[in-house]
This record gives structure tokens, C-alpha cells and sequence, in this order.
């Protein structure tokens, strides 16, 4: 196996009571494993509060870790970049699941024959949803390591306000959403229900929710004007024309989302979990400790699920086909997804993909949603499989239900739209 080497020059110090000694110069050869990823992955893999479990590793196997992070996007441009080329120095490389491509066969080693031959610790438990979208004819290409999925965020101090109950089926989050939209004595505006964005990502939450519907398969069936979709998207609009959601949706922001729930102007938000901490941020919200985070809750007409099978989106561990150095980048991969490491990165603020990380104390002690992320982890899935057309289709979609909003088509007529014109952009 053919490894690389960092050259590391080191002075001799002189010694107390040594008249003299002469200074040398000692080269020592340090093998090293190159990891191109988000910040993210290098501190909840090397920070204090959980522990450094990467350069515990790193040290144990003689080797030193290059990390060579940047933000989502430049992550992937150089990823693919490197993975692309004859050879490359990068031997682990984290992507997003939106950005996973069928052509990674051509770039990514599958990692069939290394999980049969060297497994992953209990690898049966991480979840199905994240598997089969790492996966491309029958092969397993990326290992995932961290998630963000959906909850329903409720600020608990509006609905006691007005007197109402946590909503246990999304028919209730409807009712609640729409009793939730009114003027407090303080002349606050408030409104019922935030949602991230118009895109397909997000109204696939409520087609879920209502139907288990979806808009695109990560096989890339598309279903954009079956009944489920036009129900969401007819929802959608509904809640839009009632003043549930904000006037202001057609020109929403993420940022806009965490600005009205920290003021109290959005009583309730189905976004990642991970937002609670902004939410209840006690710098910047009105109402810290007071908005909970609680799995959607599905329709009471939806047969096998407790709860919404909401979105997840995740990163996932891949080795470049041209690395010198796969049976180190795999151990590397192994090490980062064992159980205890799992629950190590979470306390250093990872998402963790294994449900059974959430019965560790640590986590609840961290987490006030613990039990919630872990029951809704069990079921979620990716909102839309990767390819290069996804950024247009998204547009075409949000163009679509914009026409809705704004009345100018139906629900029914947008859908079809989209149908017709996504249709040429998908995979052949």
C-alpha cells in the first residue's frame, strides 16, 4: 500500500548545565489520511466536550489527520474535483445526500466488500431511508454521519395563552395552526405555522404528514400531480389565503423563520430539530425554554405510522475511487461510526444518525428533544434523491406554487405543470 508522508523538522533544544551541544537537525516521517469536508465534521470529531475521537484514532494507527474544510458548496466542487482526477491525496470525503450523484460509481469506491470483510459495529441500526439513498444499482457508496430531520416546533407559551393542547395528529396541528393566527393584546401579529421554504422539500413534509405522499423517489419516480401532492400543495394554499402562513411566505428566508419564532410572531414551525437552540437562544428569543420540539404528528387516516414520516437530510462518509489509501480511509470511517463514537460527536453537537445514541444520559442530559429526534429518525427519509438538475426543478416547482398562492392556477393545474415540465430533467 502505497501511503503519503509529512515531512516534520524538529530542533534539539539545548540541555540546563551543557556547556555546548551541537544543534541537529532530525527528520521524522508522519503518514497522514486527508479528509475533505464542513468544518462541522472536523470539530464533532476533535473537540472537548465529547472528545477527540479522530486524533485518538490518528494517533493509536501512527498517522496524522489533514483536514481540509470549506462551506457546503466548495465542499462538493473540490470533492469532486479531486475524486475526478487519475490520483488524488484525499482519502475520506464528506457530501450531503442532495449533492450524491449517479455518477458515483464512476468517481466513489462501494463499500460492500470492506463492511463484509472489516464491518461497522452494529451496522443494522443506521436508519433504512439513509442506506438506500446512498445506494446506486444494489451498491453501497457513502457510510452517513450526521443528520438534520424535521420536528414540529411549538412555543408553548402562545398555546397556553389561548388556552389550547398539544396537537397528537396533524389534522389537530391544522386546527391548533389556524387558532394559533391572531393579534395578541400586545398588537403582536402572530401566525400559525412557519415553513423553511416553498420548495419540494419542505411541502413534502406535509404531504407526508396527511398521506405518506411524496414528489420524488430516490429512484426518481416522479408524482407530482398525484392526489397526495395536490392535497399538500391545496393545504399550502389554504393555510397561505387564511393568514396561517405569513403574507410575507413568497419571499421567505430560513433567517425570517428563527426571527418570528424567537419574537412570538410564528407559534409553531415544522423545521430540523436542531433549531430549537435557536429558537430558545435566551440572547435573542422572547421566549426561551418555552418552544418544545416534538415529532410531526402524522394524520389519524395514515395506517403504520405514529408519526410523520418527515424529511432527513444528512452527510455521508465516501472514499474517492483513485485514493492510494482506501483500507485506512475505511478504518478512519469504521472508527468515526461505531456506537460510543457516535455519541461522542453528538455531545460535540453532531446530529446522530443511530437511534440508539439517544438512550445514552449524555444525550439527555444535552438534548430536551432527545426521545423526540430518535423516534422520528426511525422513519424519516431524504426529501429528493441528487442530480445535477435538482437546483432547476426545485425552481420550476417554487415558480409553480407561487402561481398557486398568488391565485392564479390551482393546485391541480401547478402540479401537472410540474409533472410536465420536470419531467425531461430527471434521469434517464
Amino acid at each position: 500500500m502505497k501511503h503519503k508522508s509529512k515531512i516534520m523538522l524538529a530542533g534539539l533544544s539545548c540541555l540546563a548545565g551543557v556547556a555546548a551541544l551541537n544543534l541537529s537537525i532530525s527528520q521524522a516521517g508522519a503518514e497522514t489520511l486527508t479528509a475533505v469536508g464542513h468544518k462541522v465534521h472536523q470539530t464533532t470529531m476533535t473537540s472537548d466536550v465529547g472528545g477527540n475521537f479522530a486524533g485518538e484514532w490518528a494517533e493509536k494507527n501512527g498517522v496524522e489527520i489533514e483536514w481540509l474544510t470549506f462551506n457546503t458548496g466548495a465542499v462538493h466542487e473540490r470533492l469532486y474535483r479531486e475524486a475526478s482526477l487519475s490520483s488524488t491525496s484525499v482519502d475520506v470525503g464528506f457530501a450531503a445526500n442532495r449533492f450524491f450523484l449517479p455518477q458515483f460509481p464512476a468517481m466513489f469506491e462501494p463499500l460492500d466488500d470492506y463492511l463484509a470483510s472489516n464491518p461497522i459495529e452494529g451496522f443494522d441500526e443506521l436508519p433504512k431511508g439513509m442506506l438506500d439513498a446512498m445506494t446506486i444499482d444494489g451498491k453501497l457508496y457513502g457510510i452517513p454521519y450526521r443528520h438534520a430531520t424535521a420536528a414540529l416546533h411549538i412555543n408553548t407559551a402562545l398555546l397556553e395563552e389561548k388556552g389550547l393542547e398539544v396537537p397528537t395528529t396533524f389534522e389537530e396541528v391544522l386546527d391548533v395552526a389556524r387558532a394559533l393566527s391572531f393579534t395578541r393584546d400586545d398588537g403582536t401579529k402572530v401566525y400559525g405555522l412557519m415553513l423553511d421554504d416553498r420548495t419540494p422539500t419542505s411541502i413534502t413534509d406535509i404531504a407526508r404528514a396527511q398521506s405518506n405522499g411524496e414528489f420524488l423517489t430516490q429512484d426518481f419516480k416522479l408524482t407530482a400531480s398525484s392526489p397526495e401532492m395536490i392535497a399538500a400543495v391545496q393545504t399550502v394554499q389554504d393555510l397561505y389565503n387564511e393568514g396561517v402562513l405569513p403574507e410575507t411566505y413568497l419571499s421567505f428566508l430560513t433567517e425570517d423563520v428563527i426571527t418570528f419564532m424567537q419574537q412570538g410572531r410564528g407559534a409553531m414551525a415544522i423545521s430540523p430539530f436542531g433549531r430549537n437552540k435557536n429558537y430558545n437562544n435566551p440572547d435573542e428569543s422572547q421566549f426561551p425554554g418555552k418552544i418544545i420540539s416534538i415529532p410531526l404528528p402524522a394524520s389519524e387516516t395514515l395506517t403504520g405510522f405514529k408519526v410523520a414520516p418527515v424529511r432527513t437530510e444528512f452527510w455521508a462518509m465516501f472514499i474517492p475511487k483513485n485514493s492510494d489509501d482506501k483500507d485506512r480511509a475505511w478504518d478512519f470511517i469504521r472508527n468515526a461510526s461505531s456506537p460510543e463514537n457516535t455519541i461522542k460527536a453528538a455531545l460535540n453537537g453532531n446530529g446522530p444518525v443511530r437511534p440508539s445514541a439517544y438512550d445514552d444520559p449524555r444525550m439527555a442530559e444535552r438534548l430536551s428533544y432527545a426521545e423526540a429526534e430518535q423516534t422520528v429518525l426511525s422513519v424519516a427519509r431524504p426529501p429528493l434523491p441528487g442530480w445535477d438538475n435538482s437546483a432547476r426543478v426545485q425552481d420550476i416547482f417554487v415558480e409553480e406554487l407561487d402561481l398557486v398562492l398568488l391565485g392564479i392556477k390551482t393546485p391541480e393545474e401547478a402540479m401537472n405543470s410540474v409533472q410536465e415540465r420536470v419531467t425531461p430533467l430527471l434521469p434517464e
